[in-house]
């Protein structure tokens, strides 16, 4: 499964340990009620407080009207930088007690609107990008958090350790684990880190994360352990549901089930009070296999089942487009009053210029902007399109990736061996299933990955299918000796679909077993790949029909169209009938990308 990493708050965190940091709460909300309601003094308090708050106790949903009224506050008085630090903290709320990206995201953009009207608050604006960026991060939009992360990392100095720590989470999640454990490290030597147990405690249970993937159990189990400590020792209880999520699959790792069911358990019990989905995802992903590694079955499905239905629910493509949408709103708004205020210029130009006899160079510069305006709708059309077109292949590509039939057959198919007591043969395709359905929600999040974890998907997507249909075909996966797979980067999934075809409709009926060959080339900085199969090859009826294409095949075209355009390619997939009885062949060219 892939598990969840705390991200580094864009946050001032204080150092003090859980009683300490009630009586400086309890502090701040005395000075408050003592303080004249509307003053500058007030609303830098109530800011303060609902930063603290939301730190101590991310579930307190009576944060959102406190905060709200201090925006109100702000606005009467014409306070702009508390406007801005109420606006980022109303986001916070959104984004932490309620699990509400949209509405955290809308406030973002308030705070980063109001930050372009004022040079004076632009110093303020780069946690704000920080948050967005926390808010790609959950939705596992890698890219577009590393984009945001960078901004602030080369633009403030005092931002230095969140953004590195958050940087080092991406690497995580896109299992660039070298670079990962890098950024952790950096992290934890940086000055700030000396004397803060909680900064501490996050990067610690972030740091125990990566060393679980890379399968490095005793560090894991120690960066685990350090988190846990300093949890308990200060009372940190922000990090708290994260770290034991992290520390079960450092137990688990190390074979200790009691405390690795334990942990995982109170990690879901607190992540289910907070109301935060992507904490009981990552809690029941851990339970899954936990219950799989103990040979419970059942409660391996049932706890498999929830991670999915959440995983569903948290990376919803339609939650994704409106996140993106909002996001690029907001840029057309940003992009409409620059314009609107180069309109009002030239307007003011244009006035002068006729004031003083100018009226042709005025009517010159007015026919210019017309011109430019025009031109700029056209390349602005053209990349909507373009948008649009990679938004709807990837939702496509995504509904497509695994065939539903597929997936409940296996799972009839794991029910029988269950109930004929085959427990040995259940437990195999079981496991199997499981990895194959982890790889499957984790490779459809990410544009591209290595090839050497393309092909472990599709020798175990073949295993799966070759054991449900004993006998029914063979394979071989020939890789080009020359190609180093582990630095070539390819969209995920690409030629499984047509692999999918070739068991399912190249060998249903044919007499004897099928074969399929699956190659990879590299030729003139393109990527050459082909699934070739002996089945029933292309009928008359199907060349007739010819201009209804398959999903598949319409799905893999808009990716390659994608990628050509991006990299200015000239990719391309033919589909090659061998005959009647002989088979089919499927050849894609690819640019050939590296990770370096």
């Amino acid at each position: 499964m892939k598990y969840l990493k705390t991200l580094m708050l864009f946050l001032v965190v204080v150092h003090s340990y859980a009683q300490q940091f009630q009586i400086e709460l309890d502090s701040l909300s005395q000075k408050i009620a003592s303080s004249p309601i509307s003053n500058k003094e007030t609303i830098d308090l109530r800011n303060q407080y609902t930063k603290q708050a939301l730190f101590a106790n991310p579930s307190d949903t009576t944060l959102l009207s406190f905060s709200k009224k201090t925006v109100d506050l702000a606005t009467d008085l014409r306070y702009w930088k508390g406007l801005l630090l109420g606006y980022e903290r109303v986001a916070l709320v959104y984004q932490y007690s309620f699990s509400n990206p949209y509405k955290a995201l809308e406030y973002y953009h308030k705070a980063l609107d109001l930050m372009g009207k004022d040079k004076d608050l632009q110093t303020l604006g780069w946690s704000i990008y920080g948050g967005i960026g926390t808010l790609y991060y959950e939705q596992e939009e890698y890219d577009k958090a590393l984009e945001q992360f960078r901004k602030v990392l080369h633009n403030d100095k005092n931002l230095e350790l969140t953004a590195t720590a958050n940087i080092a989470n991406i690497f995580g999640s896109l299992y660039q684990l070298d670079s990962a454990i890098y950024y952790y490290n950096r992290a934890l030597n940086l000055e700030q880190v000396t004397n803060n147990p909680t900064y501490r405690a996050n990067l610690y249970s972030n740091l125990s994360l990566v060393y679980s993937q890379a399968n490095q159990m005793d560090s894991a189990l120690t960066s685990a352990e350090k988190s846990i400590g300093l949890i308990e020792q200060y009372g940190i209880e922000f990090v708290r549901p994260t770290a034991y999520a992290n520390a079960s699959m450092a137990y688990l790792g190390n074979k200790d089930y009691d405390n690795a069911e334990q942990y995982a358990n109170e990690a879901l019990q607190l992540s289910e009070a907070q109301g935060n989905i992507f904490l009981q995802k990552s809690a029941w992903g851990t339970l899954a296999d936990l219950y799989s590694a103990k040979g419970e079955f059942s409660k391996a499905l049932e706890a498999y089942t929830k991670f999915s239905e959440l995983k569903d629910s948290l990376n919803n493509q339609n939650r994704r487009v409106e996140i993106n949408r909002s996001q690029l709103e907001f840029e057309f708004e940003k992009e409409r009053a620059i314009a609107q205020a180069e309109i009002d210029r030239q307007s003011t130009i244009k006035t002068a210029s006729l004031l003083g006899g100018g009226g042709l160079l005025a009517a010159s510069v007015f026919g210019f902007v017309l011109y430019k305006r025009r031109r700029d709708a056209v390349e602005q059309k053209k990349e909507a399109e373009f948008r649009a077109l990679v938004a709807d292949t990837e939702l496509k590509a995504l509904r497509a990736q695994m065939n539903p039939h597929f997936i409940f057959n296996s799972l009839n198919s794991i029910g029988d061996y269950i109930l004929k007591n085959d427990n040995e043969t259940a437990l195999e395709y079981l496991t199997k299933f499981a990895k194959l359905m982890r790889m499957v929600l984790e490779n459809s999040e990410t544009k591209t990955i290595p090839l050497e974890e393309d092909l472990k998907f599709l020798e175990l997507y073949l295993q799966v299918e070759a054991k449900r249909q004993p006998g029914k075909f063979s394979y071989v996966i020939d890789v080009d000796e020359g190609l180093d797979a582990e630095n070539t980067l390819v969209p995920p999934l690409l030629l499984q679909p047509f692999i999918e075809n070739s068991i399912w409709h190249g060998f249903r009926d044919k007499d004897g077993q099928g074969h399929i060959l699956i190659s990879i080339r590299e030729k003139n900085e393109m990527l050459l790949c082909s699934v070739e199969d002996n089945g029933t090859g292309i009928h008359e009826k199907t060349k007739e029909n010819s201009s209804k294409k398959s999903f598949g095949v319409s799905i893999t075209e808009n990716r390659l169209e994608i990628l050509n355009k991006q990299q200015n390619k000239k990719g391309k997939l033919q589909i090659v009938d061998l005959g009647s009885q002989k088979g089919t062949r499927i050849e894609i060219s690819i640019p050939h990308e590296r990770f370096f």
